[in-house]
C-alpha cells in the first residue's frame, strides 16, 4: 500500500523529543472531535478521515506529492491571511486530491480513507513534526498539559495560531467558526497551560456533523 519510500516516514523513531507519551490521548480527542472516530469521513472542504487531515498536512508528512502540490498551487496575501492558497489552470483542492498520482499511496485518496491503521500512523507522524515545530518556538513539551492543549490546537489552526492563543490569547476560527480555544482547552485539565484554559471534558459541543460526507466507492 505504502511505496517503500515512504516507509521512513512512519517510523516511530523519527523525531525523539516528541512527548509520545500524550499521543496516545491526544489522538482519541482529535478522532472524537474531527469524526466521532470515522475514518471515510470527508468534510465540505476537503479535509480528510478519521482527524480531518488538511492537504498541506498530508504534505508536510509525505503522504501527499509535494512536488506536485508546489507545482500546482502559489500564494498570495488577502485581507485576512499572509499566505492564502490558490490552485493554478483552474483546478482545485478535490481535483488534486482525487487524481491517485499526486498521492504517494497506491490507490490514492480512496485507499488512505479505508485504511484506518494508516490514518493513524499518519497523525502518529504530524504530531511528532508539530512536537519539533513548537519546541523549536521554545515551548516545553515535557508537560504533559501544554503539550495535549497545544498539539490539538495546532492540529486544528496550525502552529502559529496555537502559539499565538496560548501565548497571548489571540483567538483563531475557521471557515466554519470553530475557534481555537476550544481544542485547547479539550486538551487541558487546568489552568497551569494557560491563563485562557479552563477544563473541558464534553467535546460534543465541537462536533460539525452537518459539514461531513462519507466517501463511497
Amino acid at each position: 500500500m505504502i511505496k517503500k519510500y515512504l516507509v521512513g516516514l512512519l517510523m516511530a523513531g523519527a523525531f525523539a523529543n516528541a512527548n509520545e507519551s500524550v499521543f496516545s490521548e491526544v489522538k482519541s480527542i482529535i478522532s472524537h472531535i474531527e469524526s466521532s472516530g470515522r475514518s471515510g469521513i470527508v468534510n465540505s472542504r476537503g479535509f480528510l478521515g478519521k482527524y480531518q487531515f488538511g492537504a498541506m498536512s498530508l504534505v508536510d508528512i509525505g503522504i501527499l506529492s509535494k512536488s506536485n502540490y508546489k507545482s500546482l498551487t502559489y500564494t498570495r496575501p488577502t485581507a485576512t491571511r499572509k499566505a492564502k492558497v490558490f490552485w493554478r489552470n483552474g483546478l482545485s483542492l478535490n481535483g488534486f486530491l482525487n487524481n491517485p498520482m499526486n498521492w504517494n499511496v497506491t490507490g490514492g485518496k480512496s485507499a488512505f480513507l479505508r485504511d484506518e491503521s494508516l490514518q493513524d500512523e499518519a497523525m502518529d507522524r504530524l504530531l511528532r513534526l508539530n512536537t519539533q515545530r513548537l519546541e523549536a518556538r521554545g515551548f516545553d513539551l515535557s508537560d504533559p498539559y501544554t503539550a495535549k492543549s497545544l498539539l490539538i490546537a495546532s492540529h486544528f489552526g496550525g502552529v502559529g495560531s496555537a502559539s499565538k492563543y496560548a501565548q497571548y490569547g489571540s483567538e483563531y476560527s475557521d471557515a466554519y467558526g470553530t475557534k481555537i480555544s476550544k481544542y485547547f482547552k479539550a486538551g487541558a485539565s487546568s489552568s497551569k497551560v494557560s491563563k485562557n484554559v479552563q477544563k473541558e471534558d464534553d467535546y460534543s459541543s465541537l462536533l460539525n456533523v452537518n459539514s461531513w460526507k462519507i466517501e463511497r466507492e
